[in-house]
């Protein structure tokens, strides 16, 4: 007999991409690991300076010669990359898709401009089928459209003799990078609407209202704190791709701008006039003398392009008669690669 899944952990992967109660199982015995997040926002910091000077401690605190970067064309990495030595190794993914963004050219600007090692990993779709099914088994639970990639670009400095990979994520939920969720004040409702990844009630037969979760981060003015669902909800999420992908591929991590706390309140006009991320910004202009920081860059995927034909699921689990065209790439991936997990859970496959 089949077992039954737990409707709370549909639900909650299609809104928020994972589990975020983390004591929620798909069925008896199946849970996600939950990821490390004892050292997130240890590190007070209120200056330019001072988030350079920690930065630099807690990358030199860490930094072996078996140490590379995962470099983006945006300035988060950007900074962390401006602060190891010459030589060092790094890696930036590009995704091979008609008119998709090529970060490896902005990124090679920097490498070139620091003398790094830089190696572009380039990623197709079939990469989400040869390493996809490993990488859910081990984190019992679908997949990031992010961690194919992560876990990819991972073997590859594996291969070159690397043991850790510094990373950038952390800066945009604590210096004001998500520019479009800080643009406004939210009622509880509207962010609802705004942040959920694929609604629940739009995908599924049995849909958990998780309604809860947003109502924890209320302030008494009745709008959502943002900075705080950002940090915790959103980052927690992005922790736990990150550390299922590169630990996968048997390397260690160090996510230096996730130990840092922002202790004065973001300079929210600043950000809604357009300067978002304003303090790191300027700490790029420092480091890059001459060089102005990118647009943002996001780190975007091309499941619009790879899912263009997907019809959608055909789990019993999945409403009928939806049109799984009007959702976007980002989306029907989530609702995808859900129906891929369901489908190593039934089959055995997903150990406890």
């Amino acid at each position: 007999m089949a077992r039954l899944i737990n409707p709370y952990c549909l639900s909650s992967f299609l809104a928020f991409r994972y589990l975020v109660d983390p004591a929620a199982e798909w069925v008896p015995g199946i849970r996600p690991a939950y990821p490390e997040v004892s050292t997130q926002g240890q590190i007070p910091v209120e200056t330019m300076a001072e988030i350079e000077t920690r930065l630099r401690e807690l990358v030199a605190s860490r930094l072996t010669p078996t140490t590379g970067i995962l470099l983006s064309g945006g300035i988060d990495s950007a900074i962390l990359a401006a602060l190891l030595p010459a030589g060092t190794r790094a890696y930036t993914i590009k995704f091979n898709a008609d008119r998709f963004l090529d970060e490896s050219i902005q990124a090679r600007v920097y490498a070139e401009r620091l003398h790094l090692r830089h190696a572009v990993v380039e990623i197709d779709w079939p990469d989400y089928a040869a390493f996809g099914p490993a990488l859910m088994r081990r984190k019992k639970a679908p997949l990031h459209a992010i961690e194919v990639s992560l876990h990819k670009a991972a073997l590859a400095a594996k291969a070159d003799g690397l043991d850790k990979l510094i990373v950038g994520n952390g800066a945009d939920s604590t210096f004001g990078g998500m520019d479009k969720l800080l643009a406004r004040d939210w009622t509880l409702a509207d962010f609802y609407r705004r942040y959920t990844f694929v609604d629940p009630f739009a995908a599924l037969c049995q849909p958990v209202d998780l309604h809860s979760v947003y109502e924890t981060y209320l302030r008494p003015d009745g709008n959502i704190d943002i900075q705080r669902f950002l940090k915790t909800v959103h980052g927690i999420g992005i922790i736990q791709s990150f550390e299922t992908a590169i630990h996968a591929a048997g390397l260690s991590l160090l996510e230096p701008f996730e130990q840092l706390r922002y202790t004065q309140p973001l300079d929210l006009a600043r950000i809604r006039s357009g300067e978002s991320k304003y303090l790191l910004k300027a700490l790029f202009r420092r480091l890059y003398d001459g060089l102005e920081p990118p647009e943002k860059i996001p780190f975007a995927r091309p499941m619009d392009i790879w899912l263009a034909d997907w019809t959608g699921p055909m789990r019993p689990e999945f409403k009928a008669g939806v049109n799984w065209r009007a959702f976007t790439g980002d989306q029907r991936w989530l609702i995808y690669v859900l129906e891929q997990f369901l489908h190593l859970l039934e089959a055995g496959r997903i150990d406890g």
